[in-house]
């Protein structure tokens, strides 16, 4: 090269004595966390020590995986590049060293979030009633919404929605799971009252209820209880009148009677599932998908307790154990069970079509496990 064809500043790159290899890490940035960190929003890494480690946003769950590259990356204090180069002006050296040399970094996969620790957590002490609080039953450790979140593999948008789904009440700055049987009972005495001033058509009283009920129970396990019960408003505005719902209700009274009883004659069952019901409530077996199996192949057929809320929530461990259970299930026995794993891109069709064999069976497509045919 001629000495007119090079810019007179003259960049000389050196390695330094000493890289920092360890103690930088590059992380792959997608443009939804990038906007987080940009607009302010905390940006976090969360997981327990055995846990794999997990970034979340607001509202968005990642895995981290540690990610290799056939390039080195060089990283340098200062380096200038195309038209930050003076093009005018003495010639010059200026001297950069590399600081440390890179190669792997951390890529982002944007997943499902891993709610099962949140179930486990909140169940090491359930509420059983302000009269348990504090005997020898009440050891177990209670958490704040602060714990839980330093805790639990997944955002604060989905650990909330987590706490709805288990029917979680703050109670004393603690989240709290609701032991089955003081769940039970309060709604027996919700039901009760609603039979007694006429709700269970023309709509529950909230404030009545509290108001009649509050000696018993604490007020915001009663709302707890009621909004498990009632049709969710489409309406912002919020009603002191809610409207029983008679799939929730009859679900909770399904597995009532299937709980602890092992498998159950399915004929029993559904006679004894339809005497439990407040009056002029029907079941129906689609009010109990994810929440009970039948097996039709025996005589008598029985139904037993299986519970989508139990399972893994990584989709293979999820596939495993429902294989354990059953070795072959048509569409609409396993859908209920993986329906939570699909997103707009991946639907229960996909997820089949990755994790399990499908085969004919009597003119019945069923599924099975690939592990049966590797």
């Amino acid at each position: 090269m001629e000495t007119s064809e090079y810019k007179p500043e003259v960049q000389c790159v050196y390695f330094s004595d000493h890289l920092e290899n360890d103690s930088i890490k590059l992380m792959e940035l997608d443009q939804p966390v990038l906007d987080a960190i940009l607009n302010g929003e905390r940006v976090s890494v969360r997981g327990d020590k055995n846990d794999h480690a997990v970034l979340v946003t607001e509202d968005l769950t990642y895995e981290l995986r540690d990610a290799e590259t056939s390039n080195s990356m060089l990283l340098l204090p200062q380096l200038s590049f195309g038209s930050d180069l003076t093009s005018e002006g003495d010639p010059k050296v200026t001297e950069t060293h590399v600081g440390s040399v890179i190669y792997n970094y951390f890529e982002l996969r944007p997943i499902k979030p891993r709610l099962k620790k949140l179930k486990s957590l909140l169940e090491e002490n359930p509420y059983r009633g302000k009269e348990c609080e504090g005997d020898e039953l009440d050891t177990g450790k209670k958490y704040t919404i602060q714990e839980l979140q330093n805790r639990v593999q997944a955002s604060n948008k989905h650990i909330v929605e987590g706490l709805k789904k288990l029917n979680a009440c703050l109670i004393a700055g603690f989240w709290r799971v609701l032991d089955f049987e003081f769940f039970s009972s309060v709604i027996f005495h919700v039901l009760q009252l609603c039979a007694e001033q006429d709700w269970l058509q023309a709509g529950l009283d909230v404030s009545q209820c509290c108001r009649t009920l509050g000696d018993l129970f604490p007020v915001e396990v009663i709302q707890l209880v009621i909004n498990s019960l009632t049709k969710e408003s489409d309406s912002d505005e919020i009603s002191d009148q809610k409207q029983l719902c008679e799939d929730k209700v009859c679900r909770h009274f399904a597995e009532n009677c299937l709980r602890n009883s092992g498998k159950f004659n399915l004929s029993d069952f559904l006679q004894s599932w339809q005497q439990s019901v407040p009056e002029g409530m029907k079941t129906s077996l689609s009010q109990i998908q994810g929440m009970a199996l039948i097996d039709r192949s025996c005589q008598p057929e029985v139904i037993w307790h299986y519970c989508v809320e139990d399972l893994p929530d990584i989709v293979a461990d999820r596939f495993e154990a429902l294989f354990e259970e059953r070795q072959k299930w048509t569409l609409e026995e396993i859908t209920p069970y993986v329906q939570d794993l699909t997103d707009e891109k991946t639907g229960v069709g996909a997820l089949l079509t990755k994790f399990a064999r499908a085969s004919m069976l009597k003119g019945i497509k069923t599924y099975s496990s690939r592990k049966q045919f590797s």
